[in-house]
């Protein structure tokens, strides 16, 4: 039996029968491992268990009864281990996660693509997000489990139905999304439905940013995710520094209504003349500024062939989608006020640009001391009136 400790947790991988047999072998080496490993907690990995005895629940039901009201996992669990864990109400007493289907995606047309995931059209009515090695199991989760609280709220998200395995990586299957392709590709592959497409995207935007969530649950506060972010950025700006960011952060309105933080052309699906949301990762609520922020980011680095690949578009269209993005949000009547306003939307993209190594920290390093001299060159210079700005958010949204 293999055991393997990692940040706080202690796998134990469960093999072959779990039965009258073993049992009493099998504990004494668990034991022995929690021994070599005090304060871990226990995750059990049922991948290459086969059978499990009365015996073996004897087992777990003493590691459970010893995590004395902490959670203890078993993952990787079969169909038929599954039953019978079910039958006894094992269920109940501890987390139970079915092994995972595997898929492929040979063959299979992307859709979309961005730094942290990809998603495929598996068959006419499905689609499978995969995401990039390296983004925990747990972040899906949480993200599957965000997309079903924001369906219940009234946000047209589509509905997962799988958590599924390719190769090394993790992803879900979605499901009604016939003849649906992401909002960029959409208006590339029709430039005629250019102004009807942005207008319901902006629509959707807007039922997001009334939607009241604090007080549903399970969501978080985006200020203090961009605080936690801006602390992990602490290594690369000076203390001076990362302070003038937790001081913007700190100037933004307090709102408890919906943010998406990821809400662009390239990562919302438009299926069959309505926008439907499958990317529900980093929701949650505060002012719709952390929203605009990103499309104000993604606006100001427009040139990049990266970012054109993702949002589906070319730089020109991302450009007019981003004016047409504002001057429909903000009911926005001449080019004056929409250049206030852009700029305005500007200073918080910086600041975003500022926290983007810690939302996709995956990037490479060369990117994100790119972002961090941006911001010394861009942001700090004019912080003060970045600063007067971000006092004056409710005077820009007050007739949104």
């Amino acid at each position: 039996m293999k055991f393997e400790s990692s940040n706080s947790v202690l796998t134990v991988y469960l093999e072959g029968d779990l039965d009258a047999q073993n049992a009493s072998s099998v504990q004494a080496e668990i034991e022995a491992a929690q021994k070599a490993h005090p304060g871990d907690n226990i995750l059990f990995d049922a991948e290459n268990l086969r059978y499990i005895s009365s015996a073996g629940l004897r087992v777990l039901l003493k590691f459970v009864r010893a995590a004395k009201g902490k959670e203890v996992v078993i993952q990787n669990v079969s169909r038929d281990v599954y039953d019978v864990l079910e039958l006894t109400r094992f269920v109940d007493l501890m987390t139970v996660k079915k092994k995972l289907r595997e898929i492929s995606i040979d063959g299979c047309e992307v859709i979309g693509k961005g730094r942290s995931s990809s998603v495929y059209r598996t068959d006419p009515e499905t689609i499978v997000k995969l995401y990039t090695d390296g983004v925990p199991l747990e972040k899906i989760e949480q993200e599957i489990d965000l997309a079903k609280k924001a369906f219940v709220v009234g946000i047209p998200t589509a509905i997962s139905y799988d958590l599924v395995r390719c190769g090394d990586v993790y992803g879900v299957v979605f499901e009604m999304i016939a003849h649906a392709d992401t909002v960029g590709r959409t208006i590339t592959a029709h430039p005629d439905q250019f102004d009807e497409i942005t207008e319901k995207f902006v629509a959707t935007y807007k039922i997001i940013h009334s939607t009241d969530i604090k007080e549903f649950g399970g969501f978080q506060s985006l200020k203090e995710t961009w605080h936690k972010w801006a602390d992990g950025m602490s290594t690369a700006f000076t203390a001076d520094e990362t302070a003038l960011l937790h001081k913007m952060i700190d100037v933004i309105p307090e709102r408890s209504t919906m943010v998406h933080c990821d809400f662009h052309a390239g990562n919302v699906m438009y299926q069959e003349g309505q926008i439907v949301v499958i990317d529900m990762a980093d929701i949650g609520y505060g002012h719709p500024i952390f929203d605009l922020a990103g499309n104000a980011f993604h606006a100001r680095y427009s040139g990049s062939a990266t970012r054109q690949k993702v949002h589906g578009m070319t730089q020109e269209n991302m450009l007019r989608f981003w004016d047409k993005l504002l001057t429909t949000y903000f009911n926005i009547k001449d080019d004056e006020t929409l250049a206030k306003v852009k700029e305005m939307c500007d200073a918080f993209g910086l600041l975003r640009g500022a926290l983007f190594p810690m939302k996709h920290r995956q990037i490479a390093p060369e990117l994100k001391a790119f972002h961090v001299e941006e911001t010394r060159k861009n942001l700090f210079p004019r912080i003060d009136w970045a600063l007067a700005e971000a006092a004056r958010l409710d005077e820009y949204f007050a007739k949104v």
